[in-house]
């Protein structure tokens, strides 16, 4: 058996896009990553690259729109990838600036476990991000 050796233990996030800038502007400005470069691949589009902690979300403008659109929904929609999870330390600043900037806040933090919070929000693509978040959160 292969066992994958990640070069610096992360997994990057790939999305693909038709809405560009609403999409950089939630990345950017909402959630606070930081826009670090861009690549062309030409008769593609343009890969946005934006450093997530250790990893990166790579969002990629198509020169063209694609053959087909993403199944919307919640978990149950479809199989597939369907939500991509942080683990992060302040779930409720990042809810709040999700509420504040008109974005899709489908749970609001609920305790899951003992300690252990968890919302669901979706970017402007309708792609859902779970935020969790252990120990306690500000009511």
């Amino acid at each position: 058996m292969v066992k994958v050796n990640l070069r610096n233990g992360t997994l990057d996030l790939g999305i693909v896009t038709n809405n560009i800038d609403k999409m950089l502007t939630f990345y950017s400005e909402t959630l606070g990553f930081e826009k670090v470069g861009e690549v062309p691949f030409p008769g593609l589009g343009v890969v946005n690259k934006l450093d997530c902690g250790k990893c990166q979300i790579k969002i990629l403008a198509l020169e063209k729109p694609p053959n087909n659109e993403n199944i919307k929904g919640d978990f149950t929609a479809s199989s597939g990838f369907r939500y991509c999870t942080m683990n992060l330390t302040n779930l409720k600043e990042v809810v709040n600036s999700c509420i504040t900037s008109n974005q899709k806040v489908v749970n609001e933090p609920m305790e899951i476990r003992s300690n252990v919070w968890v919302a669901i929000i979706q970017d402007p693509d309708g792609n859902l991000i779970e935020l969790m978040q252990d120990g306690t959160i500000d009511e």
